[in-house]
C-alpha cells in the first residue's frame, strides 16, 4: 500500500521503519536465547531450584516497578526541547535530577534487598537457602535502576543497537556460562546459577550505560547544583506533572498486565487463569510488536514536537495509523479465521473455551498497536492525564468483577477491551485536537502549561 508523501517525511519514516526492524530482531534474538535458557534450566534443575530461580529474578523486577521512579517520560518530554533551546544549564539539571532518582532508587532497593534478603526468605517466601540469592543478583539493580535514563539518550540519539546488541550479548552470555558450568560441574549450585544470570544483566546494562554518559557528558560537565536548578526551576510545573503522571500510569497499568493474571489467580479459578493465560501467549506477536514500535517512534514524536514541526508530526502520525490500523486488521481477520483451529491443534479440548478470551484480547492488541503513537504524543504535549483515563476506566472494569464476584478470564478481556476502546478513541481526541490546534496556532505552544511546549528563550 503506497502514501504520499512530502520529502522531509522520508528521513523520519526511514529511521522509524529502520528502528522497529533493529527492535524487532534483537527482541526476537533475545526471547529465542531466553528459550533455550528455560530449556537447559528446566532439564538440569529440580522444580523447586528453577521456582527458587524465577522468584529472585522477579522480585528485582517487582522492587524497580512499585519503588522505582519512572523518569523515561520526563527525559523523553524535557530533554529534545532543552537541547533545541540551547539551555545547557537547564540540561544540566535535568539530568542531574534524572540520575539522582534512579541512583537512590538503586541504592534504596539493592540495599534493601541486601540487607533484608534473610527476613525476606524467611518471612515472605519460607526459604532460608534464597537469602544468598538476592544478595547476589542484588547488585544489578544499582546499575539497571539507569535504564530509564540511558535508553532515552541512546534513542534520541539514534543508537538504537546500542541498546539492542546488549541486550542479546547478556542473553547469550548467560546462556554461555549456565551450559559451561553445567557441562563441567557435578551437580548445580543455585549460587552459581544466579551469578550466571548476574553476569548476563550487567552486559545488558552496563554498555550502554557507559555510552550514554560519553554522549552527554559536554551537558555534565562544571557541574553546578546550584545553577542547574534555578534554571530547570523554571520548567517546575510541567516536570512534576509529567513525573507524577508518568509514575501514575505504571499503576494503573500494572492492574492490567501483569496485574490480570495475578488478579485472576487470587480471585478466580485455576482454569480461568489458564485459560486466560493461553489467550494471552495467542496474542504475545502482537503486544510484542506494540512495544517494539512504541519504542521507534518515541523519540521520531519528541524530537518533531521540539522543533515545532507540528504539521509534520500530524503526517507522521496518520501514516502509523493506517498502516498500523491494516495490519492489525489483517491480524484481527487471521485470528478470528484461524484462532480456533489453532487451540484446537495446539491443546486438550477443554482449552477451546480460551477461543472466545482470545477474540478479546487480539482486539485489544489491535486496538493498542494502531494507538501506540498516541503515547508519546501525549507525554510531549504533557496530556498524558487522559491516557491515565483510559487506564484509570480499565482497573476500574476490574475491581466491578473482583466486587461482584464474577472475574473470569472473559471479564478480565472484557475489562481490557472496555479499557482499550476508552483509551484508544475516546482519550485520544484531546491530543489529536492539540495537535491540529498547534499547526494552525503555533504560537499556542509558549503557553507551557496549556500547549505542552516550551517557553521561548
Amino acid at each position: 500500500m503506497k502514501f504520499s508523501m512530502h520529502a522531509q517525511d522520508w528521513p523520519v519514516w526511514h529511521r522509524f521503519r529502520r528502528n522497529l526492524s533493529i527492535s524487532l530482531l534483537g527482541s526476537g534474538l533475545s526471547l529465542a536465547l531466553k528459550l533455550v535458557q528455560t530449556a537447559l534450566l528446566t532439564r538440569v534443575l529440580r522444580l523447586d531450584d528453577f521456582g527458587r530461580v524465577l522468584i529472585v529474578l522477579n522480585l528485582f523486577v517487582f522492587l524497580e516497578a512499585f519503588v522505582g521512579l519512572r523518569v523515561s517520560d520526563v527525559m523523553f518530554r524535557f530533554f529534545q526541547p532543552l537541547k533545541a533551546q540551547r539551555d545547557a544549564r537547564a540540561l544540566q539539571g535535568l539530568l542531574l535530577l534524572c540520575l539522582g532518582l534512579s541512583l537512590a532508587a538503586g541504592l534504596l532497593i539493592g540495599g534493601g534487598a541486601f540487607g533484608l534478603s534473610p527476613w525476606l526468605a524467611e518471612r515472605f517466601y519460607h526459604s532460608p537457602e534464597i537469602a544468598p540469592l538476592f544478595k547476589i543478583y542484588g547488585c544489578t539493580v544499582l546499575v539497571s535502576a539507569f535504564r530509564e535514563v540511558y535508553e532515552p539518550i541512546l534513542r534520541v540519539y539514534d543508537r538504537f543497537p546500542s541498546i539492542v546488541v546488549p541486550q542479546v550479548a547478556g542473553a547469550l552470555t548467560t546462556l554461555t556460562l549456565l551450559a559451561a558450568y553445567f557441562a563441567v560441574a557435578d551437580g548445580y549450585d543455585l549460587r552459581a546459577v544466579v551469578a550466571a544470570f548476574t553476569v548476563g544483566a550487567l552486559v545488558q546494562t552496563v554498555p550502554p550505560l557507559m555510552l550514554a554518559l560519553r554522549l552527554v557528558k559536554p551537558f555534565l560537565s562544571g557541574i553546578k547544583v546550584k545553577a542547574a536548578a534555578r534554571s530547570l526551576n523554571r520548567y517546575r510545573p510541567e516536570l512534576l506533572r509529567c513525573l507524577f503522571h508518568s509514575n501514575l500510569s505504571g499503576y494503573l497499568k500494572f492492574a492490567i498486565n501483569p496485574g490480570d493474571v495475578f488478579l485472576l489467580g487470587l480471585f478466580s479459578t485455576p482454569a480461568q487463569v489458564a485459560l486466560y493465560g493461553l489467550a494471552r501467549q495467542l496474542t504475545a506477536p502482537l503486544a510484542l510488536l506494540q512495544t517494539n514500535a512504541q519504542t521507534a517512534v518515541a523519540p521520531e514524536v519528541v524530537s518533531l514536537i521540539a522543533t515545532g514541526k507540528f504539521a509534520q508530526l500530524r503526517r507522521l502520525v496518520s501514516r502509523y495509523v493506517v498502516s498500523a490500523s491494516v495490519l492489525s486488521g489483517l491480524a484481527v481477520a487471521g485470528g478470528l479465521l484461524l484462532g480456533r483451529v489453532f487451540i484446537s491443534w495446539l491443546a486438550r479440548p477443554e482449552y477451546l473455551a480460551a477461543a472466545p478470551v482470545f477474540y478479546a484480547l487480539l482486539v485489544v492488541a489491535a486496538l493498542m498497536l494502531v494507538g501506540v503513537v498516541f503515547r508519546p504524543l501525549s507525554v510531549g504535549l504533557d496530556l498524558l492525564r487522559w491516557y491515565n483515563l483510559g487506564l484509570l476506566f480499565s482497573a476500574a472494569v476490574v475491581f466491578v468483577f473482583v466486587a461482584a464476584g464474577k472475574l473470569d478470564a472473559m471479564g478480565m478481556a472484557y475489562a481490557q477491551l472496555a479499557g482499550a476502546l476508552i483509551l484508544r478513541f475516546l482519550c485520544n481526541v484531546p491530543v489529536w485536537v492539540r495537535l491540529n490546534a498547534l499547526i494552525v496556532n503555533p504560537q499556542g505552544r509558549t503557553e507551557a502549561t496549556a500547549g505542552g511546549a516550551w517557553p521561548e528563550k
